[in-house]
């Protein structure tokens, strides 16, 4: 048996009843000693992704290989009316595979861990209830100390923009229609040879265009972040949903 970590998602009317009956469905398929978080209210990320958002976690064994589960996840958010249609739209269920215990994939049919999780608060603040001490196998830290880089203020964040986009979008451009009066986050331009300085939370590569088909990115040692756009407001508004991501 496998230790896995399951974010819950969703916010539309039904959603909360959704969670028991989603866990359930997955014990009836096998999956033992599921204990989920408490149920928290989020900010939506996304232009359009509606109301707020409830959001848990769940933390489970199971024998089922990772791809399988990946199914089963997939055959549940069916059965409460999950459709794909769009990115970040409204939905009653989502169900996200966080960690499957030590694995990892970077393939087109399955990305674990979840490359987002780590500079989640949506994720991690629930998380931390059920697995707190489940490690990530890549970065190398534990749910608890994820969510704590989280909470240091203000976090650096360092932009980079990649070449190709260079000539689209540049760093002063950006760095100039990024408010933060608030002061929780820092954001600098990176220096192109350097791979990081020692007290940033992340560096965010900007990008024209996806280096490959879907919108999983792919899970890396560094702690980056891609946004794709081609206007300086495209990647504005990427970045503001990072804001709201990262901060919670």
């Amino acid at each position: 048996m496998q230790q896995c970590l399951i974010a819950l998602g969703g916010n539309l009317s039904k959603t909360r009843l959704a969670f028991g009956d989603a866990l359930a469905q997955l014990q009836l398929r096998g999956c033992c000693d599921v204990e989920m978080s408490r149920v928290k209210r989020t900010r939506p990320v996304g232009s359009e992704a509606g109301d707020e958002f409830l959001n848990a976690a769940a933390s489970m064994q199971t024998d089922q290989s990772p791809e399988e589960l990946l199914t089963t996840l997939h055959e549940i958010e069916t059965t409460f009316g999950r459709t794909r249609t769009r990115h970040w739209a409204p939905r009653t269920l989502d169900l996200d595979l966080i960690l499957y215990d030590d694995f990892v994939s970077n393939t087109r049919q399955l990305v674990v861990p979840h490359p987002a999780m780590w500079y989640r608060r949506f994720v991690l603040d629930p998380a931390i209830e059920v697995a707190a001490e489940m490690v990530h196998p890549i970065l190398g830290e534990s749910i608890a100390q994820l969510r704590e880089r989280l909470l240091v203020r203000p976090l650096k964040l360092e932009l980079r923009v990649e070449r190709s986009t260079a000539p689209m979008v540049s760093s002063d451009d950006l760095l100039n229609s990024l408010d933060d009066a608030s002061g929780d986050l820092q954001w600098c331009i990176a220096d192109a040879e350097a791979t990081g300085s020692p007290n940033e939370f992340a560096r965010v590569i900007i990008r024209r265009e996806q280096l490959r088909t879907g919108t999983q990115p792919l899970n890396s040692v560094g702690r980056e972040i891609v946004v794709v756009g081609e206007t300086v407001i495209k990647v504005v508004l990427q970045l503001d949903q990072l804001r709201t991501a990262i901060l919670g």
